[in-house]
């Protein structure tokens, strides 16, 4: 005995399509974070930069700062470019980070400050953030240049 279909059925079937287009972000550095010129007094001393444009830079505890010229101390700054409109996340590592020393192994210790934890891009799909901190220094440390990097994150909300 043979079984078998007589016919053709066509049974139609739809399925939903669904595709987003966005404008990727892309993030790029405009500046860099300087704290210029500071002394360390005979215990510990803070230097500080605020987030900011035109940053407030200030000491506490036994650091002095010293004059440093014009464009020598900054926060770092950093422009989202993207979509129109779009709310952006911004993540700044919130840990200790080591400076070392020019040459050395001695270092002295940063911690970071953002300007926002977030931020809207303009009409034209773009803007900026800034990211300050504070350099813990102490006395009898050596003297000269430290530095070091950081990485800062950001994504669509």
């Amino acid at each position: 005995m043979i079984y078998g279909q007589s016919g053709t059925k066509y049974v139609p079937l739809t399925a939903q399509l669904e595709i987003e287009v966005i404008v990727p972000l892309s993030i790029s550095k405009e500046a860099n974070l300087s704290f210029g010129f500071a002394s360390p007094g005979n215990g510990v001393g803070y230097v500080t930069i605020l987030p900011a444009e035109n940053p407030q830079r200030t000491a506490s505890g036994v650091a002095t700062l010293l004059p440093s010229g014009s464009g020598i101390v900054s926060a770092a700054k950093f422009r989202v470019t993207g979509a129109p409109g779009a709310q952006v996340n911004i993540s700044v590592p919130d840990y200790t980070f080591p400076l070392y020393h020019q040459g050395g192994t001695t270092s002295v210790n940063l911690n970071l400050t953002g300007s926002s934890n977030s931020l809207q891009l303009g009409p034209a799909g773009d803007g900026v953030f800034y990211v300050g901190g504070t350099v813990t220094m102490w006395w009898g440390q050596s003297l000269g240049v430290y530095s070091g990097t950081f990485n800062v994150t950001v994504c669509n909300n």
